[in-house]
């Protein structure tokens, strides 16, 4: 395109002698540096590929599909993917974007690296919480595992809750323990579940677990521990009962400390 007159943004004086486009000039009345741009005065953008005129908008040729514009590193400006320098604040574009790719691929290998650490520490995380879990298998080893075990709080949960069915009874009332620190949700209807194991540490712990999480819909299965051949545990459960606090549980213990006898309703 050819250009007919321009005048100095600075000091509105001509500016004489062939012009090069992106490519900085001194004023000669102002010695101010001035670039000229491939921008059409309409605000049209030169596809340097092919020569089309797009819109200023376009950020890809509509003739040849090649990239035409690119955001300033610097101000943000969109500038010609070719162009040399920045058309809002001067800044060599082509040294800034190359900075730019540069700093961008050492971040995205930091940030690769970090996933990878990352993934490393979730794993061995995960390898001692299996660790702990397994301790649970001996009650010497209960203190130090389950304290451990409460750390991973709600991470722990799966695993507990798959203890409740060992084989091992000692697991199963270490998990219920720790369960019961833990206090998630989630192991409610386990911990329910386990009110009827046939050993009574199990039934116990998963009682005082069920007690500390408030879990109010276990009162009727409670309930049936107020029979339970152990004092201890018929002791708890009256204990737990009154800890719910609801018109439900206090049903429960009136209907339960009634003789067998008792003749009268209400």
């Amino acid at each position: 395109m050819e250009l007919i007159t321009l005048n100095c943004p600075a000091c509105g004086a001509p500016v004489e002698g062939a012009i090069n486009p992106n490519q900085p000039f001194t004023c000669t009345a102002c010695n101010s540096t001035i670039v000229s741009t491939d921008w059409t005065a309409s605000g049209k953008l030169i596809c340097s590929d092919c020569g089309t005129e797009n819109s200023g908008r376009n950020k890809y040729c509509t003739s040849c599909n090649s990239v035409l514009q690119a955001g300033c590193p610097f101000c943000y400006t969109q500038n010609n993917i070719k162009g040399r320098y920045c058309k809002q604040c001067g800044v060599d574009l082509q040294k800034a974007w190359r900075r730019q790719k540069t700093w961008l691929t050492e971040r995205e290998s930091r940030e690769a690296e970090r996933r990878q650490q990352i993934q490393k520490i979730k794993q061995d995380s995960q390898a001692n919480l299996q660790r702990l879990l397994l301790k649970l298998d001996e009650p010497w080893n209960h203190p130090m595992a389950i304290s451990g075990i409460v750390n991973y709080g709600a991470d722990a949960v799966e695993g507990l809750v798959r203890l409740l069915d060992s084989e091992d009874p000692d697991a199963r009332y270490g998990a219920a323990l720790a369960l019961g620190n833990i206090r998630d949700q989630r192991a409610i209807p386990s911990l329910i579940k386990s009110l009827n194991d046939k050993h009574p540490t199990v039934r116990f712990f998963a009682m005082d677990a069920l007690g500390k999480l408030k879990a109010t819909e276990a009162a009727p299965a409670i309930g049936e521990l107020l029979d339970d051949e152990s004092p201890n545990i018929r002791k708890h459960a009256n204990n737990v009962l009154l800890s719910f606090n609801t018109a439900e549980s206090f049903q429960i213990l009136r209907e339960k400390s009634r003789p067998k006898w008792w003749p009268f309703e209400g």
